[in-house]
């Protein structure tokens, strides 16, 4: 079980054939690395599964390989997002090896990707591919900026802001003159942003590969940025997952309110509302999750969650429910359909300010 959705396994992969999955989305949710939250969010699983797919359908379309096959209809028959007549929390995909890298004397070894650059085939590559076209109220961009003011380490903080063409330091809610990208860890307790050496490192692509996957990157951000455009939404930032199977391919979803931070009419659209809503209502919860990674961190822990003393406690039954009206309003919004047959976006957003 994922922390948000689960796999059902119908074939496994080996190094020359794919294998056959069905990701089913579920109502859980996960903040700040924590895994699955006390409560559910009613059409949030469906909401992300509609997106994605519609997602995938054009990116294949525009020629970018990923490892989607269809979304099940309710006769379980796999179809694309237009022959659906209701919204589907299952998605059927090709299946890749997933190899971890080992935790060896309080840190994560990733010689078996360094040792066979290039001869690996089939595997799920261990990073995630983060972008940053702005900075919306909760990036992590403005922790960095307040770590090195506090330093004053003016020329550091001059080369964080570089790679996104500024000169000062944005504002909640700017955008960007360019992109911005970032490599993380995906296989650890806790992201950890890698330099773009250590992503070739840690990889296991070689350097014209790594390139090839760079571009499918950048085009990929360019339509789901083009995209929410075109419906009254701004794409901020977002994450993206790829494997290799005789090339690069798109793996895992993509520009969904999970992945993605949209801004609808100056507000969020994404889990970030939740985020956000923790930290006013649960502060003492959300301090002890940094303090515990860290303490984890200092000490070469892999389970920070073990170092927490207090656990999360559940939200208002109606901001959950407005939450959930949100993801289904916004899935429909961005997917030019009805699936969902609820109230528009901007009531739904008008309502969610109360909580904020």
């Amino acid at each position: 079980m994922g922390s948000v959705k689960d796999l059902e396994i119908k074939t496994d992969p080996n190094k020359n054939e794919l294998g056959i999955g069905t990701f089913n989305f579920s109502d859980r949710f996960s903040i700040f690395d924590w895994g699955v939250m006390p409560d559910h969010i009613q059409n949030k699983g469906a909401a992300l599964c509609m997106m994605a797919a519609w997602n995938f359908e054009r990116l294949e379309d525009q020629g970018i390989p990923t490892h989607y096959l269809g979304v099940l209809d309710s006769s379980e028959k796999s179809v694309k997002t237009s022959n659906l007549l209701e919204p589907s929390t299952r998605m059927v995909i090709t299946l890749s090896k997933v190899i971890k890298p080992n935790f060896e004397n309080g840190k994560y070894s990733y010689i078996i990707f360094t040792e066979n650059r290039g001869g690996i085939n089939n595997y799920v590559i261990p990073l995630e591919f983060i972008y940053r076209r702005g900075a919306p109220e909760g990036s992590s961009l403005f922790k960095k900026i307040a770590g090195l003011e506090e330093k004053g380490d003016l020329e550091g903080l001059k080369k964080l802001l570089a790679p996104y063409g500024l000169t000062e330091k944005p504002k909640p809610g700017d955008l960007f003159p360019k992109t911005g990208y970032d490599f993380t860890t995906k296989f650890e307790s806790s992201d950890r942003i890698l330099t773009e050496r250590e992503a070739y490192e840690n990889s296991g692509l070689t350097e014209e590969y790594l390139e090839k996957l760079k571009s499918i990157r950048d085009d990929v951000v360019k339509f789901v940025s083009g995209r929410a455009q075109e419906v009254n939404l701004i794409n901020f930032d977002g994450k993206l997952e790829f494997r290799f199977f005789n090339g690069v391919q798109l793996a895992d979803v993509v520009g969904t309110f999970d992945e993605n931070r949209f801004m609808f009419n100056g507000e969020q659209v994404s889990k970030e509302v939740l985020r956000q809503h923790y930290k006013k209502a649960q502060p003492r919860w959300c301090g002890e999750v940094e303090r515990a990674k860290q303490e984890a961190a200092k000490n070469g822990i892999s389970d920070w969650k073990s170092l927490v003393i207090i656990q999360p406690q559940k939200l208002d039954p109606d901001l959950i429910s407005l939450v959930g009206e949100m993801y289904a309003a916004g899935s429909d919004l961005y997917t030019g359909s009805n699936l969902f047959r609820v109230r528009p976006l901007e009531i739904i957003m008008e309502e969610l300010r109360t909580y904020q």
